[in-house]
């Protein structure tokens, strides 16, 4: 259908009868200018400083208040090249919102919890700190909506990228180690609307007869396809499972949003249509990366070590034992970063996987000079078969042993009446590589640091931003929305950084001075500072 022209009125924020008060700065007194761009393109703009509360300019209003944050966010965002966004208008019409506004208010309404457009409707209303981030516009929550549609593919990476340059340099931390994990996140489909298989084939026919009914009806004809995708969608996550020799008896879609997967959430009791968000954050937990796929935390792994190394150079990554298989090796390995990732939970003495009604494979030991593994029992497994592979199936070895027919812990390893067989795959060397080194103590001190840097990153975005569930349909449109939440946290660390880095030296200030120390030793106090500090927060000390 083609977009109908917003005949609501504009609304903008009156700030006429507060000229003849503002004279602080030459040239504040206007309350709202046209920025020439290129090609001809014009674009609200408006000053915040000609905003005035009782005859206090805006800015001063939120300093004696303590809410600077607003103040940064705009210093930040003015850092910005907006020539990309700007590209996407086109000459004539009435003049468009710059889109640094309309990205700070965004940004600033979703660093306040707030992800509803409607919600930052009102929010750009009666917010002093969106007012001055945004410059005092008001928008519909339409005009916000077709803003993130027109520039979701920029802001989904470009964009990320650029502002997230600008935040590692505001907070001096770097990419050198970064640290991954990911969550899920229900979709905006309500979880009591998929349908199984056989019930999507009747609605495709009852759609079809709609259709057939009154052929000019666009509603029927737009629900039609919308069936018919999500048939082809379930057809192949089908047809997918069963290649892996799984049964895919009774699989479930949402039509309205067929992209979503019907997966365990994080409290592994109930299913929804959900995705899968991924994060890598760096040592003062700041985003370096984002990616959003349907049902897989692994798969995103390549892309998001590319993202973090358009911002600097990686050498280490740090992954959960779910991370321990063969596309993140191969990720790793192909950019060279060493990667830390522990086969089982990383409690205990032993960090390899750990199972209660088998031996796991770690239990045995492969020895390359005589080709074979050694069981837990002392018993030599040596080569069977070998298979080849396929298209759908790697290749393998396989090792086995006469040894089970007698052994006495044979119900702890198999019930297999052939006794058991170990298969050996290519990325089997890499593993056991890996393995042997995540028993290093050094090693594992390293490691033990992966938590700290990344698990908060997710309390925040679902607790602080309110990421529990997405508002929008749609992989592409999820991806966005994900990289506005992990842009706005980005933000918001950057604030927390710079507001502790203050808290710190003016708590060293005031100890210095009220313990009565000589001014010799008030510069050796200071002093301190070049030593390392909780949260590395030493370079963020430096920048201010």
């Amino acid at each position: 259908m083609p977009k109908q022209p917003i005949k609501r009125p504009v609304v903008a924020l009156d700030t006429s009868n507060q000229l003849g008060l503002f004279a602080l700065e030459a040239g504040s007194g206007v309350a709202e200018k046209t920025v020439s761009k290129p090609k001809g393109v014009q674009f609200k703009d408006p000053d915040p400083r000609s905003i005035l509360l009782n005859g206090v300019r805006l800015d001063e209003h939120l300093i004696r208040t303590g809410e600077t944050s607003a103040l940064k966010v705009r210093q930040l965002l003015q850092q910005q090249c907006w020539l990309e966004f700007e590209a996407a208008y086109r000459p004539g019409g009435r003049p468009a919102y710059a889109p640094r506004a309309m990205v700070g208010l965004i940004l600033y309404g979703i660093m306040r919890g707030i992800t509803s457009l409607r919600d930052l409707e009102q929010f750009a209303r009666v917010d002093l700190g969106c007012m001055w981030v945004s410059g005092g516009i008001l928008p519909d929550h339409s005009i916000l909506g077709r803003f993130i549609q027109r520039h979701a593919d920029y802001l989904s990476e470009d964009f990320f990228i650029s502002l997230t340059r600008q935040v590692l340099r505001v907070t001096g931390s770097d990419t050198h180690t970064v640290s991954g994990d990911g969550t899920v996140i229900e979709a905006a489909a309500s979880r009591y609307r998929v349908v199984k298989e056989e019930a999507l084939k009747q609605a495709v026919e009852q759609a079809q007869q709609a259709v057939a009914e009154a052929p000019q009806d666009e509603k029927r004809g737009q629900r039609l396809e919308q069936l018919q995708a999500a048939e082809q969608m379930l057809q192949a996550r089908k047809a997918a499972k069963q290649a892996k020799g799984k049964n895919a008896d009774g699989m479930q879609i949402t039509a309205v949003e067929p992209e979503a997967v019907i997966q365990p959430l994080k409290d592994k009791k109930s299913f929804a249509p959900s995705y899968k968000p991924s994060v890598l954050a760096n040592a003062v937990r700041v985003i370096v990366a984002q990616a959003v796929d349907a049902s897989s935390e692994t798969q995103v792994v390549a892309g998001m070590l590319e993202q973090a190394k358009a911002q600097g150079k990686v050498e280490a990554a740090l992954f959960d034992s779910g991370y321990h298989c063969k596309g993140v090796l191969e990720a790793t390995g192909e950019r060279e970063i060493e990667l830390l990732c522990p086969e089982g939970q990383s409690q205990g003495g032993s960090w390899n996987k750990q199972s209660e009604k088998y031996y796991p494979k770690s239990r045995f030991h492969y020895d390359a000079q005589q080709d074979s593994y050694r069981c837990p029992q002392g018993q030599d497994l040596t080569r069977l078969s070998e298979y080849k592979g396929s298209e759908r199936y790697p290749g393998y070895v396989q090792y086995g042993t006469a040894a089970c027919e007698t052994c006495e812990q044979r119900g702890g390893c198999t019930k297999s009446v052939q006794g058991r067989r170990i298969k050996r795959y290519a990325e089997d060397a890499a593993k056991q590589v890996l393995r042997d080194k995540m028993e290093k103590p050094e090693v594992r001190e390293r490691y033990l640091k992966r938590q700290g840097m990344v698990e908060p990153v997710f309390s925040q975005l679902k607790c602080r931003q309110g990421l529990r569930r997405f508002r929008r349909r749609g992989l592409k449109a999820v991806r966005c929305e994900f990289a506005l939440h992990a842009m706005a946290y980005n933000l918001s660390r950057a604030m927390a950084l710079w507001a502790w880095a203050i808290s710190f030296i003016f708590r060293g200030l005031l100890f210095a001075l009220t313990s009565g120390v000589r001014q010799g030793k008030v510069r050796i106090f200071l002093g301190c500072f070049c030593k390392p500090m909780p949260g590395n927060i030493q370079p963020v000390l430096v920048r201010l």
